[in-house]
C-alpha cells in the first residue's frame, strides 16, 4: 500500500534532484529515501525517475504526471489535518523573489488574513531562477516575482512596473543631481546584486550602451548593497526600492532616476498556465490582485503599469 511518507520522499527527491539532497532536507538517511522510492515504483509498476550518475534523478514522463498527483494528495492530507483544528482552514504556498519579499509580501499576508481569516500560508523564498523552477514544478501555488526567466508553462499578470534607479552615497557628487546617466554611474566603483538572472538583468542597460561597470563588490542582498553604498564603498543600480532612503545601520543613501532608462521590470503574479492547481490558490488569486490594485503596501518609487 502506498503511504504518504513515500509520496513525501518522492516529491522532495524530485524537487531536490537527488535522493541525497532529499535526505539532507528531510534529515533522514539517503538509503531510506532510495528504498521508499523503489517501493513506490514497484507499487506503481513504472519508474518515476531516470537514474543518471552525473545528473542525479530526472523525472520520467510518468514521474512528471505522478509528481503533480502526489503534490495534490499531500496538500489534501495537510488540509484534512488542518481542518480538524479549525473549520474551513486551508493552506496556500506562496513563493516570492527574495528582493521583493520585504516590499510586498507582508502587505499581501495582511490582506489575505482579512479576507480569509482561517487560511494558513506557507512562504517559500527563491532567487529568480529558483522561482521559475518552483512555478514550473508546482512547488508553489502562486508566485510574486519579476517577469524574467519564466517558462512557457507559467502564465503571469503584471501587478506593477519598476524603472531602475541609481543608489549612490549621500556625499557623492552624483547625489546633488536630480538624475544620472548610466555612463555617469559606470565611472564609479559598482556594487552588484549577484543573484542568478538578476545580475545579467541589472547589467544589460549598461551593455546596451557599450558600458562595463567596474564591479568591486558582489552580494545577494539588496539591503547589503544599500548598506555598502551608504558607507561609501561604491554605487549601484536597483529596481526594488524600500519606502525609505536609509540602510540598516542608519546611514543615508541617495536614490536617483536614470535619465537614459530604457528597461523596465514588471512585478508579476505568476501561476501555472492552466491556472492555480489548488482550490486555495484559486481563491487567493483575486484577493492578491485586489491587494496590488489597492496599493496597500509600499511598492517603491514607480508603480505605474
Amino acid at each position: 500500500m502506498i503511504s504518504l511518507r513515500q509520496l513525501h520522499y518522492f516529491v522532495t527527491s524530485a524537487e531536490a534532484g537527488s535522493a541525497t539532497g532529499a535526505a539532507e532536507k528531510l534529515n533522514v538517511s539517503q538509503p531510506s529515501i532510495s528504498a521508499a522510492i523503489r517501493d513506490l515504483e514497484r507499487d506503481l509498476g513504472q519508474p518515476l525517475f531516470e537514474r543518471r550518475q552525473a545528473k542525479g534523478l530526472e523525472l520520467t514522463p510518468f514521474g512528471s504526471r505522478k509528481l503533480q498527483e502526489a503534490r495534490l494528495l499531500l496538500a489534501g492530507a495537510e488540509d484534512f489535518a488542518v481542518s480538524g483544528k479549525g473549520e474551513g482552514a486551508a493552506r496556500l504556498t506562496l513563493g516570492y523573489f527574495s528582493t521583493l519579499g520585504p516590499v510586498c509580501v507582508p502587505g499581501i499576508l495582511g490582506h489575505l488574513k482579512q479576507v480569509f481569516p482561517d487560511m494558513r500560508v506557507k512562504l517559500r523564498e527563491f532567487d529568480l531562477e529558483g522561482m521559475a523552477r518552483a512555478l514550473e514544478k508546482g512547488i508553489v501555488d502562486l508566485g510574486i516575482t519579476y517577469d524574467v526567466g519564466l517558462p512557457e508553462t507559467v502564465t503571469w499578470e503584471t501587478m506593477l512596473s519598476y524603472a531602475p534607479h541609481a543608489v549612490v552615497p549621500p556625499d557623492s557628487p552624483l547625489a546633488a543631481k536630480k538624475s544620472v546617466t548610466l555612463a555617469e554611474l559606470a565611472r564609479y566603483p559598482f556594487i552588484l546584486v549577484d543573484l542568478p538572472l538578476s545580475r545579467e538583468f541589472l547589467l544589460v542597460p549598461f551593455w546596451q550602451q557599450g558600458l562595463s561597470p567596474n564591479i568591486v563588490l558582489r552580494t545577494t542582498s539588496v539591503e547589503m548593497v544599500r548598506g555598502m553604498v551608504a558607507n561609501g564603498l561604491g554605487v549601484s543600480l536597483l529596481f526594488t526600492r524600500p519606502g525609505h532612503d536609509f540602510s540598516h545601520d542608519g546611514r543615508k543613501v541617495a536614490c536617483l532616476p536614470i535619465e537614459d532608462e530604457t528597461l523596465r521590470q514588471r512585478l508579476v503574479l505568476a501561476y501555472p498556465a492552466s491556472g492555480p492547481t489548488t482550490q486555495t490558490g484559486r481563491e487567493a488569486l483575486p484577493a492578491i490582485r485586489d491587494c496590488f490594485a489597492a496599493r496597500s503596501f509600499q511598492a517603491g518609487p514607480d508603480t505605474s503599469d
